[in-house]
């Protein structure tokens, strides 16, 4: 069995919460996710019956960044179970979790205590490995993407306190970041410009 890499760190949460709302369908996924030629099999989910869900997409993304920026040996595979999400390139199972912290003005706090502990419950689990049917423990991909690095830090704070007795676990967590576009600039018109357009309009 060959081991999983040194466990990934990103250097900060991309606190960018407030795009997810927007990453609904394919075409709501950035083109460097959408266009790679496994994204759709990585988006298509047993658990779903085959179907796209928000949640599935945003594993896709996970996973295949994980791989291009060689946090996990690629090719990524599809879980094909509703248990796991994906398989790394050793044929090793995955969990993707993508904690979301509140925007402004929405009205729930951020949990750290239930993020880590759901975190937690998936790195208890064994699963068989792709490749060699042999049972291994379940490893997590934390996609920080949508969290604040505040929660971000109060969520490990979590870890560390519920793992005090066998902290090695958390070595099976890989922290990744996916690379999301930028929000396209509106066109603002002045008031001349509706007063033209108007004028244009009534001829």
């Amino acid at each position: 069995m060959l081991d999983l890499p040194e466990p990934s760190r990103v250097n900060s949460a991309a606190g960018q919460q407030d795009k997810q709302r927007y990453i609904k369908k394919i075409e709501d996924v950035p083109a460097r996710y959408r266009e790679h030629p496994r994204f759709d099999e990585l988006s298509r989910d047993p658990a779903h019956k085959g179907d796209r869900p928000e949640k599935v997409l945003r594993e896709a993304m996970s996973a295949l960044e994980a791989e291009m920026s060689g946090k996990v040996a690629g090719p990524v595979t599809r879980g094909d179970t509703g248990y796991i999400d994906f398989y790394d390139g050793e044929g090793y199972p995955f969990d993707v979790k993508t904690p979301l912290s509140p925007s402004p003005g929405d009205n729930w706090q951020f949990s750290p205590y239930q993020v880590a502990d759901t975190i937690l419950d998936q790195l208890k689990k064994d699963h068989k490995n792709k490749l060699t049917g042999e049972e291994q423990p379940v490893a997590v991909l934390l996609d920080t993407t949508y969290m604040k690095e505040e929660d971000r830090i109060e969520m490990w704070r979590e870890l560390r306190k519920m793992t005090k007795e066998n902290r090695g676990i958390l070595k099976r967590i890989f922290e990744v970041n996916v690379q999301l576009d930028p929000e396209p600039k509106k066109n603002r018109l002045s008031p001349q410009q509706f007063a033209l357009i108007a004028k244009g309009m009534g001829r």
